[in-house]
């Protein structure tokens, strides 16, 4: 039985401790908050103990395996902090917001030989699943295009309930905060990312970060794409998209919204395409999570790869930190030169 505990008593937290109760062959036995008040309170409600230091925690609870669940710009410390005390570690997306900080996380958790994963629920939706399938089956052929959409609201009082939030060491914009799922989907639907080209942008908040970015994209496999993120919209359109020289598919979290594939008609300036039958079912809120963590717990007792491994959990980061560097200088960067190794 892997005895778990949970870092960061707010927000995301207890989705993971419901997670952990759901999974086989796990048990919530300690959470852990700096906020002693917060701890209490989420230990009184998951029959756990509470602590305000994470090594104490797993020393003394004889933690095995934590999900750290503080804000973003924290996952680096925390997780170092857990592996050097000898747990393994699910991190919540983004996996940190810096290179510099997600190398130290890679190399710690490598040297006390601890499993690191990371939580990017979307890619176990039946809809990304799909849309993998059809990209690395050729069922819409060779891959030309994919875009990734996430056009939301946050308002500025959102900002305003926490001094990290929009602040640029401990949270990140709309690509860090919000956008990451639908990029990681798209890079990992897609194939990688090669270079960006970005333009970034605070149109509409007073936060320290974007809340507005386009990126053009080079996907490893030759084929271009783009990203459009922002958190000052009301109405927009959210989804990924990919097309290719036989067909396109369009998905969301809870839905194929357009699967279709050329027939074999094709005129001068139209060809003809018929729809796939591609129903799926949508996820209910949390279910993500609970594959997520089962599939840690089971990597941690087979002594297997987790489903999103750590170096694999900051291919979005990356992506991400290389339109940071775009913007700022003007000009495409490759992700490689964000990668310490």
């Amino acid at each position: 039985m892997i005895r778990y505990g949970i870092v960061g008593c707010a927000g995301i937290g207890p989705i993971h401790a419901e997670a952990v109760a759901a999974a086989s062959g796990a048990e919530l036995v300690a959470c852990a908050d700096l906020d002693a008040d917060a701890a209490d309170s989420f230990a009184a409600d998951h029959d756990c103990a509470a602590y305000t230091d994470t090594g104490e925690m797993i020393v003394d609870a004889d933690v095995d395996a934590v999900s750290v669940c503080t804000p973003s710009g924290t996952h680096a410390d925390v997780t170092v902090e857990a592996a050097r005390a000898g747990a393994h570690v699910l991190c919540e997306k983004p996996l940190d917001i810096f290179a510099d900080r997600l190398d130290r996380m890679l190399s710690v958790c490598e040297e006390e030989g601890v499993t690191l994963a990371g939580v990017f629920q979307k890619r176990t939706t039946e809809s990304a699943r799909r849309a993998k399938r059809a990209v690395e089956d050729g069922e819409i052929g060779d891959l030309v295009f994919g875009t990734a959409r996430v056009k939301w609201f946050r308002s500025q009082s959102y900002y305003d309930s926490g001094d990290w939030r929009g602040t640029r060491d401990l949270d990140g914009g709309s690509l860090l905060n919000q956008a990451i799922h639908a990029i990681d989907t798209l890079q990992w639907v897609a194939g990688g990312v090669e270079s960006v080209q970005a333009m970034t942008d605070t149109l509409a908040r007073d936060i320290d970060v974007e809340d507005t970015t386009a990126i053009a994209l080079r996907f490893e496999n030759g084929a271009l794409g783009t990203i459009e993120a922002s958190v000052a919209t009301k109405g927009g359109n959210d989804g990924v998209e990919l097309n290719g020289t036989d067909g396109s598919i369009a998905f969301t979290e809870d839905e194929i919204s357009s699967f279709r594939v050329g027939n074999g008609v094709e005129e001068p300036f139209h060809a003809e395409t018929e729809t796939v039958d591609a129903d799926v079912v949508a996820q209910e809120w949390g279910e993500g999570h609970a594959v997520v963590v089962q599939d840690f717990v089971d990597a941690i007792r087979e002594g297997l790869d987790p489903m999103v491994t750590g170096r694999e959990a900051r291919a979005a980061v990356d992506v991400i930190l290389a339109a940071y560097e775009s913007a700022e200088r003007g000009e495409r960067v490759a992700v490689e030169e964000i990668r310490g190794d």
